[in-house]
C-alpha cells in the first residue's frame, strides 16, 4: 500500500511558506497600530537585539537575587520583594526586553504572586482617575494630530500676530503654549516643530547670523512655552495630575480642574510675557 504521507521536502516547504504567511501576518496586524513609516518598528516581532536579550536575562536574574537577600531591618519582607520587582521592571524598561506596556503590567501578576498585594488591590491603580486623566489628555492630542487642529491654531495666531522674525517668535510661543494646557508638553513639541521649521525656512532672514539668531529664538522659545503652558491646567503635563493625585492620597486635599486653573493660568499669563 502507497504511503499517503507528502516526501520530507515538500513538507519542509510548506512549513516554511507557513511560517512566512504567519509572518506576514504578524506585520498585517502591527500595521493597525504602526501605521505608514512607524511600521519598521514591529521588527521587534521577528528579531531580538542583543541588548533585549541581555536585558530580559539581567532583570531576571536580579529578580532572584534580591529575593533571596536577607531581609533588611526596618525594609520587611514586603518591601525586599517590591524592590525586586521595581528592579527587575526598571532593567526591562531600559533595555525593552519585553514591550514597554507589557512591562507596566507586571505589578498585576507579581505583586499577589509575591504575596505583596492582593489582585483587587493591585489592580487598583490602573483604573485611577489619575489614569483616565491621561487617558482623555492623550486622546485629545491624537484627535488635535489627526484633523491638523495645531497647524490652523498655530497658522492663525501667526496671521494675526504678523510676519516679522520676532513676531513668529511671539506668534509660535502663544500657539504653543496653549496647546500645551491640553496636551502634555512634548507632545505639543513634538507637534509644533516641524510647522516651525517649516515657517521658519520661508521667512528666514537673509544674513546668516539673523539665521542663527531667528532658529534659536524659535526653537528655545517653543520649548519654554510648552513649559510654561504646561502649568496653567492640570492636565498640561503629568507631574500636575501625579501632585494633585498625591495631595489627595497623603493630605487628603482634593485639587479639581477649575482649582488649579484659577492658580496656574495666571503663572503663565505672566511668565510667557517675560519669557
Amino acid at each position: 500500500m502507497r504511503s499517503t504521507q507528502p516526501p520530507v521536502s515538500v513538507r519542509s516547504s510548506s512549513m516554511s511558506t507557513l511560517r512566512l504567511h504567519e509572518a506576514k501576518s504578524y506585520r498585517n496586524v502591527a500595521r493597525i497600530f504602526y501605521p505608514g513609516d512607524r511600521l519598521e518598528n514591529t521588527d521587534r516581532l521577528t528579531q531580538y537585539r542583543p541588548a533585549q536579550r541581555y536585558g530580559l536575562i539581567s532583570g531576571g536574574i536580579a529578580f532572584i537575587v534580591i529575593l533571596l537577600l536577607p531581609v533588611p531591618s526596618g525594609l520587611g519582607e514586603a518591601g525586599l520583594r517590591t524592590a525586586a520587582a521595581a528592579v527587575l521592571m526598571a532593567v526591562w524598561w531600559m533595555t525593552e526586553a519585553i514591550p514597554i506596556p507589557a512591562t507596566a503590567l507586571l505589578p498585576l501578576v507579581l505583586f499577589p504572586f509575591l504575596g505583596v498585594l492582593d489582585a483587587p488591590t493591585a489592580a487598583a491603580p490602573y483604573a485611577g482617575d489619575l489614569i483616565f486623566l491621561f487617558m482623555g489628555g492623550f486622546l485629545l492630542a491624537v484627535t488635535m494630530e489627526r484633523w491638523g487642529l495645531h497647524k490652523r491654531i498655530a497658522l492663525r495666531i501667526l496671521k494675526a500676530v504678523g510676519t516679522t522674525p520676532n513676531r513668529v517668535v511671539l506668534g509660535f510661543m502663544i500657539a504653543t503654549a496653549f496647546l500645551s494646557m491640553w496636551i502634555s508638553n512634548t507632545a505639543t513639541a513634538a507637534m509644533m516643530l516641524p510647522i516651525a521649521i517649516a515657517v521658519g525656512e520661508l521667512l528666514r532672514p537673509s544674513d546668516q547670523k539673523g539665521t542663527y539668531h531667528f532658529g534659536l529664538a524659535l526653537m528655545l522659545g517653543m520649548a519654554y512655552a510648552a513649559s510654561i503652558g504646561g502649568v496653567a491646567t492640570l492636565i498640561g503635563t503629568p507631574p500636575n495630575a501625579v501632585l494633585a493625585a498625591s495631595a489627595s492620597e497623603i493630605l487628603d486635599i482634593e485639587i479639581g480642574f477649575v482649582q488649579w486653573m484659577g492658580v496656574g493660568l495666571p503663572i503663565t499669563l505672566v511668565m510667557l510675557p517675560i519669557t
